[in-house]
């Protein structure tokens, strides 16, 4: 006996981010030996229909950090020490950073 398979319609194209936009990102400093410079960049994140991207942060000291449009450039909000704000207005796709960063520093943003 002969089995026939018949497939109708096709696969969508392989996506390395399933087909969406992330809607989280966060990341920590790495561990390095003074007098290394620590830095901590976030993936890309999109806003949704509310325009706004929460911001947090937590460090051991008073980290700088910064939120920018990937398109522009752009920076939309900075400051240093530990936070956790909402940046409203807000079209596009945003990442953030840590600069000279403490060896456990986190940030993080998302767009709920």
């Amino acid at each position: 006996m002969t089995a026939v398979v018949v497939v109708l319609g096709g696969a969508a194209p392989a996506s390395a981010d399933g087909g969406r936009q992330a809607n989280e990102s966060m990341c920590r400093a790495p561990y390095l030996y003074p007098p290394f410079t620590r830095t901590c960049t976030t993936g890309e994140v999109k806003v949704t229909r509310a325009h706004r991207i929460t911001i947090w942060t937590r460090v051991c000291d008073d980290s700088p950090w910064r939120l920018w449009d990937v398109a522009s450039k752009r920076v939309v909000a900075s400051g240093s020490g530990d936070t956790r704000q909402v940046v409203t207005g807000l079209y596009g796709t945003y990442r953030a950073k840590l600069t000279n960063a403490c060896w456990r520093d986190r940030i993080g943003i998302r767009n709920y």
